[in-house]
């Protein structure tokens, strides 16, 4: 079954990302997603399809590491019965979607869609800044302060860079770990 071919289920997740306070986890990088899932993991199982709809249903930005991812699972889990969409690993897809906090290597069962989601690190420059705008919009309410919440983001970036690989898969490793290393480089360069 191709998930992303129900248009309801793909609606009701656009819904919650279309919120006005999101400026990067938005519909538009649900929308990216799909089309980078098109191109890069066409044989996505239905898990798998179910963890990018809602990896980031439930967004609060600030809020402790895992309460997004968790409750995003639990709202996943609510569509689903919902709208009567059956036989589907709910449990696996529910761990896919927890794991994408990126707070450490994800299992085997999460790597491709946790790549997915980081991608957007390795993007032409001009949308990786954007990106990073984007950020900046979702923290308005925490860091009103430019200097701070650009401090913590080249913290963000000094973490990411510090691990000895950003992608799970060697095949985004392949294709897009230089891109990414140089963006945030690039970035702290200033």
């Amino acid at each position: 079954m191709r998930l992303f071919a129900i248009p309801q289920l793909v609606e009701a997740a656009r819904l919650h990302y279309a919120q006005p306070h999101r400026g990067y986890h938005d519909v538009g990088h649900l929308d990216e997603l799909l089309v980078l899932a098109r191109e890069h993991t066409v044989d996505l199982d239905e898990a798998e399809q179910l963890a990018i709809l809602f990896h980031d249903a439930v967004y609060v930005p600030g809020a402790p590491r895992g309460d997004n991812e968790r409750l995003s699972a639990l709202l996943m889990r609510a569509t689903v019965a919902t709208l009567g969409v059956g036989g589907i690993d709910l449990d696996r897809a529910g761990r896919i979607i927890e794991a994408t906090t990126h707070a450490a290597p994800p299992p085997a069962e999460a790597a491709r869609v946790c790549d997915l989601d980081l991608w957007r690190l390795a993007a032409p420059w001009e949308d990786f800044q954007r990106h990073a705008r984007g950020i900046r919009h979702e923290y308005l309410h925490l860091q009103a302060n430019e200097a701070a919440f650009w401090a913590a983001r080249n913290s963000f970036y000094e973490s990411m860079l510090a691990k000895p690989r950003l992608f799970a898969t060697d095949y985004f490793v392949d294709r897009f770990e230089a891109a990414a290393r140089a963006n945030m480089r690039r970035a702290l360069a200033g």
